[in-house]
């Protein structure tokens, strides 16, 4: 039997099932007084990277975020649906 062979198929859907434990947050693209790109890496509980999304803060959202770091913690965490512990 030949192990290169690949056999065609209908397309199938598979579903994986990933945790995340964590997330960390890095500013990607800065416009200012305008808007950022921030790139949130999700992670397991090995602090294995799993995801990665890309959130963009605009208007009122990123006028607010001024200097306070906590409050682009929370941003992402309610986009993303996440409850910080």
């Amino acid at each position: 039997m030949d192990n290169n062979k690949t056999t065609s198929i209908t397309p199938f859907d598979q579903t994986t099932v990933k945790t995340v434990h964590s997330f960390s947050v890095k500013v990607n693209n800065v416009i200012l007084h305008t808007s950022a790109k921030l790139m949130v890496h999700l992670h397991d509980e090995n602090n294995n990277l799993i995801d990665i999304k890309i959130i963009e803060i605009v208007g009122d959202d990123y006028l607010n975020w001024g200097s306070n770091d906590d409050y682009i913690t929370n941003f992402v965490a309610q986009k993303l649906g996440f409850t910080i512990n």
